[in-house]
């Protein structure tokens, strides 16, 4: 364990209040507030909306970490756990798709390896709340893991009862669903406040040594409300439940850290009807995707109907908690019976196809030679304004390495300032290839990390590599599956 005093918490003065009135001591403490920018960090400081973390920090500065590509919450903390690159552990998203067969859930029995919280815990107790892939719970030699973010309803935990004492402070797997109006944001406070409550009180039953704590509601809040004063109370209500951590738990150091940044949307770019009116994706000649496609090509497609949905949505409401009309098509079979869907796909004839997260397009096979007609094609893609869209294309291999690259996509793009949003969906959701953005806020490269331990971090790390840093700093080495810095 490293045996450096950090200055825990310069900038307050002194012994801290939140030492003398701790009641469990938490070595090394890490909180996630997912999907935020540094930008967005060092904006909420510099307003004085942040004035925990702010003091916390002290001298300390906010880096920058370089999420996955593309940067997507379900492969990013996949990283993050194991301490891989994509390359190794082949999740992508969170769902796993292929042409003609249902698409699964990813979860944690998809993980190769052991997370660094497994390999931690042969040596000290350790607890684990809130993360995403985080559900089944894996079990732990020493401490506790409670599933969050897209964890079932009756997901369990290890062991059994530490659910039940989150549960008894109010804690809930997700973040409410969005729905228009205030009562939503002070939802998403409410849970921010239970998932602290609720792992405080796993903190004193269990004492663990590493404690790690994710708020998916700092991602929620901006993808509906970007740019929002309700956005900056979600915010300040994020750092007042630090300060509540930082009191109870008297923690040596704290690690703060985002999976991916957030920013505003432009476009939503609809992959799907860009690949079809390319004819890269060829429908089958079936009368009734004959006709599903004539109705799609007036127009007559899910997207339209989201924004009637909605509006009515907006006066009725409980009564209508859905995210989007969107949710809708894609829970019942119904959509796929009414509008224009993979269903309606030849796959066999098209040449690519867009499963998967956004920006990456798997090849048929025997359709190599159709790459660079592809790659062509998307860098001289249009956005309405007139500029380029696309500012960048990868293959796999220049991103990844490891024993499942093959299973990612073969290409991968990004969009301009990803200011564009690429929509991939089971359903062809609109019948132009642009349309107005169906969430003002979306994911960015660019994560943050900001800290007052003496972790071996740097500026731009790739988030896989803050594993071994977190084992380094308890003297432990990483397991030789881990991508590790170079020396």
């Amino acid at each position: 364990m490293c045996d450096e005093t950090p200055n825990s918490f310069i900038g307050i003065g002194g012994e801290s209040s939140f030492l003398r009135r701790a009641t469990v001591r938490v070595e090394l403490l890490v909180v996630a507030w997912d999907g935020v920018s540094p930008d967005t960090i060092a904006k909420l400081m510099g307003e004085g909306t942040l004035p925990v973390l702010r003091d916390l920090l002290g001298g300390f500065s906010v880096r920058s970490i370089r999420s996955t590509v593309p940067p997507v919450t379900a492969n990013a903390w996949t990283s993050f756990h194991l301490g891989v690159n994509p390359g190794k552990h082949g999740i992508l998203d969170f769902l796993h798709r292929h042409p003609g067969m249902p698409p699964r859930v990813v979860s944690s029995r998809d993980f190769p390896y052991p997370t660094f919280w497994e390999v931690l815990a042969e040596d000290l107790p350790v607890g684990v709340v809130g993360f995403p892939l985080g559900y089944p719970p894996r079990p732990l030699a020493r401490g506790f893991w409670v599933p969050g973010f897209l964890a079932p309803k009756g997901a369990a935990s290890f062991p059994p009862e530490a659910l039940a004492i989150a549960r008894r402070e109010g804690y809930a797997f997700n973040p409410p669903m969005w729905f228009p109006g205030k009562r939503w944001v002070e939802d998403l406070k409410r849970n921010v406040r239970a998932k602290t409550a609720a792992s405080l009180a796993l903190a004193q039953r269990y004492k663990p040594l590493l404690l790690g704590i994710h708020y998916q509601e700092t991602d929620t809040v901006q993808h509906f409300l970007w740019g929002s004063s309700e956005m900056e109370e979600l915010f300040a209500a994020a750092d007042a439940e630090l300060g509540v951590l930082l009191e109870g738990l008297s923690p040596r150091a704290v690690l703060l850290l985002s999976d991916h940044g957030m920013g505003p949307l432009r476009w939503d770019f609809h992959l799907n009807t860009w690949l079809l009116r390319e004819g890269l994706l060829i429908l089958r000649r079936s009368p009734f995707t004959r006709l599903r496609r004539r109705l799609f090509d007036l127009g007559l497609c899910p997207r339209t109907f989201q924004g009637i949905g909605e509006r009515v949505a907006s006066f009725l409401g409980n009564l209508f908690r859905l995210p989007s009309l969107e949710a809708l098509w894609h829970r019942a079979d119904f959509g796929t019976r009414v509008f224009l869907s993979y269903r309606d796909v030849d796959w066999e004839r098209s040449t690519v196809y867009p499963f998967g997260a956004m920006g990456t397009l798997s090849l048929n096979r025997g359709a190599e030679k159709a790459v660079d007609r592809l790659l062509e094609r998307l860098l001289e893609l249009r956005a309405p304004d007139g500029e380029r869209a696309v500012e960048k294309v990868f293959t796999r291999t220049e991103l990844y390495w490891g024993e499942r690259v093959h299973l990612l996509p073969d290409l991968f793009f990004l969009t301009r300032r990803m200011e564009i949003l690429p929509v991939s969906s089971s359903l062809f959701l609109y019948h132009r290839p642009f349309s107005s953005p169906s969430v003002p806020g979306n994911h960015r490269m660019e994560g943050f990390l900001a800290t007052n331990a003496a972790l071996e971090v740097y500026e731009n790390m790739p988030i896989w590599e803050i594993a071994s840093a977190i084992l380094a700093y308890f003297n432990k080495p990483a397991p030789g599956y881990m991508d590790v810095p170079s020396p």
